[in-house]
């Protein structure tokens, strides 16, 4: 009785569009390619949209030509404009993105997520992300999150499974944002949908980063403010404009004091 329950839950789950954005990473994008193809989740299809990779990636997707659903390799502008592309060619009722380097926790994470899915309500299911820097340092990021909190906190888009129809409400991802467009559209989400995304209390997939610049953080929050100025009330705007400005303050202040 059990093995028909489960059949029956299995033959509901939605297919789920994995998209991989990348350009010359031939280093890495193994690692990402296998830990989908290697999940117990099969009701998938996965797209890869690289952006004219000059390097040996295009030898790494042919490789596993098979196993891909579709991919293109072209100039894009930006990795937002790239992950538009993906939207554009997938056809899963729920979009997740996975770019290059980074990998899924482990075989069965896609089977946990996507039961969450089974529930007509949810829009959304996030979690945590194991996140690794170039000295192989970890720290674990992810909390609940609700429209204030958002101010100042993210989810990322590793950790973030959502309907596709929300891209069709909502829009897709603002190109003229190159660093935090992911943060808007989540905060979109949470605006319009807060009762209906689940917190996923585990670790959806390591994250591999290479460590945001002084600059790149400076730019990342000025483009929040952008954010916060078209999807917050003016108190809650001077509230998350404060906690903008101590960020960069803080990323300033060992160029300031440097001997």
């Amino acid at each position: 009785m059990q093995i028909k329950n489960n059949r029956t839950i299995c033959e509901r789950l939605p297919l789920i569009s994995i998209v991989t954005v990348c350009l010359n990473s031939e280093t890495y994008l193994k690692r990402t390619i296998e830990s989908i193809l290697n999940q117990s989740y099969t009701n998938i299809e996965y797209i890869i949209i690289d952006g004219g990779s000059t390097d040996g990636t295009i030898a790494t997707i042919k490789k596993y030509e098979d196993s891909i659903t579709k991919w293109v390799s072209e100039p894009d502008d930006g990795i937002y404009d790239a992950m538009n592309k993906g939207i554009a060619m997938s056809k899963g009722e729920i979009i997740y993105f996975l770019n290059s380097g980074d990998y899924l926790y482990d075989k069965s994470v896609l089977y946990r997520v996507a039961t969450h899915f089974l529930n007509p309500r949810v829009m959304g299911v996030y979690g945590n992300v194991e996140i690794k820097d170039d000295r192989g340092n970890k720290r674990i990021r992810g909390s609940e999150v609700n429209y204030n909190n958002l101010l100042y906190k993210r989810i990322c888009h590793q950790a973030l499974f959502v309907r596709k129809k929300l891209f069709n409400e909502l829009g897709e991802f603002s190109t003229y944002l190159k660093l935090s467009s992911d943060h808007e559209f989540i905060v979109k989400c949470i605006k319009q949908y807060k009762e209906n995304f689940v917190y996923f209390n585990e670790t959806i997939a390591f994250y591999m980063s290479g460590g945001a610049t002084h600059i790149e953080m400076k730019k990342a929050k000025i483009e929040d403010l952008k954010i916060l100025s078209s999807n917050y009330d003016p108190l809650r705007f001077f509230i998350g404009t404060a906690i903008c400005l101590a960020v960069i303050v803080k990323y300033n202040l060992p160029r300031i004091y440097k001997p």
